[in-house]
């Protein structure tokens, strides 16, 4: 039986398998499986050919010891010999697809690799098969070219160990130069075309690592294909069992296909196990994520579920460690919640996040993963030297951050020691729509509790006018009763203790009316009615309410008002509440000023042409956004969002009334520095500035 016999249903076979890689190719569309697709390719040009030639010569054998060949046959031995050494180089970079860089290319080692081999080929089955003198040069000089090559390229980390690829290059290089010796250049080639497929087939075990009929087949089909057939076959041998070795190479290549599709085949399956994995794992998180109940009457309310929220992260997500963090009241970052993270972790945390500008934690970072919104935090940048966080590998993180691309981030889940598989966009799919849930209802607990604050104010209001009804009557008859005894007390001609007790009574009594008829009146309903006012009684009645306060604080008041200011027209409660939000701020601000500073608030009115301005100054710290303070919802911190509240309801009322309020920060010196001049306060701090427009007549309604 011919070795020809086996050849046909060889080329029929590859010929088939070719059209499943292309079909292979065409749904997949990676660089791997078009080089598989390329090297099939050739290894059916070769089979093809190497048909053909036996089939033209009596000796199948002989044509690879460059025996007697027609002339006709003599460009298909080059033609396939050439596409034999292409196939095993491809597959080799099929699997080992490492490059280098040459200027902005970036060119594969193969491609190096592989010239001198297709030349050494053309030369040694073309125009050269028997070099004579110093023509064996040649073929030596390309062969250490590509051995260089391949040198190179094994050292360059893979799956395979550097030192098990070196010692096959360093094996290959010692044959060819044994050959190269007795004046051979046959064996080279072929210990080349060995050396590339016993690479390759380290290359399939180092990379799938598993027993599996793909792998299995296609190592047995490298190994076999790597095996010279005519490895001690003499010429016109044709019979025994290297005639079988010789089928089985042949038939080596279809089993190499067959188990390349087979690799193929069970990657996919595999991807679509993990996908699945993946969707149900996505789709428990969803549902864990939308169970979690996130709303609160109150800021303080829903910062302390936090923990929670990190310790259900950790146990549903692909993230084991989680940390919540948020702007503080001084625009900067801090930890509120986590999981994961022990204590010394937490405040090494928190302590770096204090030297990270505001800035940095935004949209701009880059992203995780391609595809992915969200980003990559590294803290390298903002570290000390000595920082724990170096010690406790935790520089690097996995930010979803709390607030979309067009305003300012609130905070961020600060997400690391994820699982050993890649992450994919959807895995963080289900942390991103927590996070918008988690700025939309910390925004909504804001507001519940500025509502609830209301209502309280609304009822203290009507419990301060009753209580002012309540009282109205009793202190009137104290007062009448007392001025009855001051009299009697004067007529007697009495100026010891009894004269002195009935006077401060009546001074305390007086005192007390005039409180409850100012908080009657500042309680009293809003009503649309003009009338004219003077932006002093206003101001005074302000400060006499929050005198307590600023007594308690220790809060040095300072307040200059001209006395030529004329009387207004407009709605006074209006304006009255304009100035209490702009005043209740000062205060609330300076209160949270550090330990040790000297606190104190000025006010002064100033009249500019047809308008007057009110400036509050307060010795409190600087504002992170000026310009957007007058937001109540559009800014940071729970501080930020408190002020903007008061300051943005004071900057309404003044629009209505065809006014304005402005912000600024001031420094000790500068053109922000204050107008005003009291020596004894410190003159940096925050400056607000209400314009209302003088009017001296009522408005037409």
């Amino acid at each position: 039986m011919m070795l020809d016999d086996y050849q046909i249903p060889a080329v029929a076979l590859l010929g088939a398998l070719l059209l499943a890689f292309g079909y292979l190719y065409a749904r997949l569309r990676d660089a791997r499986t078009l080089l598989w697709l390329f090297g099939v390719g050739c290894m059916l040009v070769y089979a093809i050919f190497f048909w053909r030639v036996t089939m033209s010569v009596n000796q199948p054998m002989r044509w690879l010891f460059h025996g007697t060949l027609p002339l006709s046959s003599s460009w298909m031995c080059v033609v396939g010999q050439t596409a034999l050494i292409v196939a095993s180089a491809l597959l080799l970079a099929s699997l080992s697809p490492l490059a280098f860089r040459l200027g902005r290319r970036r060119i594969l080692y193969v491609i190096p690799y592989i010239a001198p081999l297709i030349v050494y080929t053309i030369l040694s089955y073309g125009p050269l098969p028997h070099p004579h003198g110093g023509q064996i040069w040649i073929y030596l000089v390309l062969a250490w070219m590509a051995i260089a090559v391949a040198g190179l390229w094994s050292l360059r980390d893979g799956v395979i160990p550097v030192w098990l690829a070196e010692s096959v290059v360093l094996a290959a290089a010692v044959g060819c130069g044994w050959f190269f010796l007795h004046g051979n250049i046959d064996w080279p080639l072929w210990i080349g075309i060995s050396g590339n497929l016993l690479m390759t087939a380290l290359l399939v075990i180092f990379t799938w690592r598993r027993a599996t009929p793909g792998v299995l087949l296609s190592v047995v089909g490298l190994m076999v294909w790597a095996i010279p057939p005519f490895m001690g076959v003499q010429a016109g041998s044709t019979g025994g069992w290297m005639i079988s070795l010789a089928r089985a190479w042949v038939l080596s290549k279809v089993l190499l296909a067959v188990g390349l599709l087979l690799l193929a085949m069970e990657d996919e399956i595999d991807a679509n196990a993990l996908a699945g994995r993946r969707e149900r794992r996505i789709r428990t998180e969803l549902q864990t994520y939308a169970q979690q109940p996130l709303g609160a009457r109150s800021l303080r309310q829903f910062d302390e579920q936090t923990a929670a929220i990190c310790a259900m992260i950790a146990a549903n997500s692909r993230f084991s460690r989680v940390a919540l963090v948020l702007r503080n009241r001084s625009g900067h970052f801090t930890v509120v919640g986590s999981a994961g993270l022990d204590r010394a972790a937490v405040s090494s945390l928190d302590a770096a996040l204090e030297h990270v500008p505001s800035s940095a934690l935004s949209h701009a970072l880059p992203p995780c993963i391609p595809g992915a919104a969200a980003r990559s935090l590294d803290l390298h940048l903002w570290l000390r030297p000595g920082d724990d966080l170096e010690s406790l590998h935790l520089t690097r993180f996995t930010a979803v951050l709390l607030g979309s691309a067009e305003a300012d981030v609130d905070g961020a889940f600060l997400l690391t020691g994820e699982a050993a598989s890649p992450l994919v966009p959807d895995d963080l799919l289900p942390l991103q729509i927590l996070a918008e849930r988690m700025r939309a209802a910390r925004a909504q607990s804001f507001t519940m509790g500025k509502l609830i604050d209301a209502e309280r104010s609304t009822g203290a209001g009507l419990l301060a006018i009753r209580m002012a009804q309540q009282l109205h009557n009793p202190l009137t008859v104290v007062l009448g009763y007392g001025s009855l005894l001051e009299e009697m007390i004067t007529s007697g001609q009495n100026n010891g203790l009894e004269r002195t007790a009935i006077k401060a009574l009546l001074q305390e009594a007086r005192r007390m009316r005039a409180v409850l008829e100012r908080m009657a009146q500042l309680s009293r309903q809003d009503s649309e009615r003009y009338t004219e006012f003077s932006i002093e009684d206003l101001l005074t009645d302000a400060e006499q309410l929050h005198r307590p306060d600023f007594l308690c604080e220790s809060i040095e008041f300072s307040m200059r008002v001209p006395g030529d200011l004329p009387r207004l027209v407009g709605n006074s409660h209006r304006i009255r509440q304009a100035l209490m939000h702009a005043l209740q701020y000062a205060i609330s601000a300076v209160e949270r000023q550090r330990v040790g500073k000297r606190k104190s608030i000025q006010m002064e009115v100033l009249r500019h042409g047809d308008r007057i301005r009110v400036q509050v100054q307060h010795s409190g710290p600087h504002l992170p956004h000026p310009d957007r303070v007058l937001h109540a919802l559009d800014t940071g911190s729970e501080a930020e969002v408190m002020t903007g509240i008061g300051l943005s309801l004071s900057a309404e009322i003044l629009r209505e009334y065809g006014g304005a309020l402005e912000a600024a920060n001031l420094e000790a010196s500068g053109p922000e520095a204050p107008s005003m001049e009291f020596s004894a306060l410190d003159r940096s701090g925050v400056r607000i500035t209400l314009d209302i427009p003088i009017r001296e007549s009522t408005p037409r309604l």
